[in-house]
């Protein structure tokens, strides 16, 4: 039987427009084009784990409109459980803008909408599946956060941590021992107080967010370098596959899916799980879009040049 991961995140409607620059003042400006699409970082760690082979159970919310119910024809045709996707009249599906600027960094703006009316009984339901693991990423309320953690823990369901954003500062960090934390090092500072930008902070930035969070393992990402492994005593690096950086606004997400995948399936090797996610995120940023650059296992297979995920 295939593991099954529950996803406690967000759902989107994701609208990709790319354009030379942005207007200033009152002016008016054409696009070159847009894309809209399911996506977030819930629905795109949903896809990386059933495309991995996964059973993928999404916990999140939606709007009673044409967003939600393109969302939930999507999930129906890529294979997510949306049992627990639920939906809300009251509120409009999320929405995330990502503006794709000629020379410049995406910058994004979410809509939460639907997903901040998740409540703790939903989340509760969803413990019903009888996940194999929790993923959980800083996209839902700090409170549902701490909630989905204490009843996994009580379950003895093991607990995947990507905040997928820096640590704000009127924001607790969430209880207990995870198995594993994934950050990407422009993350850990705020979390530790330790930058991440010379080698010899790597350790020192490690062992401050392991007196901070309790892990198993902690799972730092390097651009460009690849990533830094330590379990409160032993540390190492794993190096990086060559990519395109095309589009990384689902990569880190798809990363730590990934991660969590290979790590359910190896009974636990986390240097075979990290290898696995970094050419995962070599696929993932050479590819356009945020869902629809998650890989599948023969994807990885090329990056990885091995016969069998």
């Amino acid at each position: 039987m295939d593991k099954r991961v529950l996803i406690l995140s967000s759902a989107y409607m994701c609208v990709d427009a790319y354009m030379a620059s942005l207007p200033s003042g009152s002016t008016e400006r054409e696009g070159e084009r847009y894309d809209c699409a399911p996506g977030g970082k819930g629905i795109t760690a949903a896809l990386t784990f059933r495309a991995l082979g996964l059973d993928s159970i999404l916990c999140a919310a939606t709007g009673d409109d044409d967003f939600g119910r393109r969302i939930e024809r999507f999930l129906d045709r890529t294979g997510v459980d949306r049992r627990f996707t639920v939906k809300y009249g009251k509120a409009g599906t999320g929405l995330y803008l990502t503006i794709h600027e000629d020379g410049r960094t995406a910058r994004a703006v979410k809509f939460p909408q639907a997903n901040s009316l998740l409540t703790k009984e939903d989340v509760e339901a969803a413990f019903m599946a009888y996940p194999d693991a929790l993923y959980i990423n800083n996209d839902v309320p700090y409170e549902l956060a701490v909630f989905a953690v204490n009843t996994a823990r009580s379950k003895g369901v093991p607990i995947f941590w990507q905040p997928c954003a820096p640590h704000g500062r009127d924001e607790e960090l969430l209880p207990g021992r995870m198995e594993a934390v994934i950050f990407d090092a422009s993350e850990v500072s705020s979390y530790c107080g330790v930058v991440m930008d010379e080698y010899d902070k790597f350790l020192p930035a490690a062992m401050a967010l392991a007196s901070a969070i309790k892990a198993k393992y902690y799972v730092i990402r390097l651009p460009d370098r690849g990533t830094f492994i330590y379990d409160g005593l032993h540390h190492e690096m794993s190096g990086e596959y060559p990519s395109t950086y095309l589009d990384e606004t689902g990569a880190s997400v798809v990363y730590g899916a990934t991660f969590v995948s290979a790590y359910l399936k190896t009974e636990g090797n986390v240097k075979k799980s990290v290898k696995c996610a970094a050419a995962a995120y070599a696929y993932s940023s050479s590819n356009r879009g945020d869902a629809a650059s998650v890989p599948s296992a023969s994807d990885l297979v090329r990056f990885l040049k091995k016969d069998q995920y």
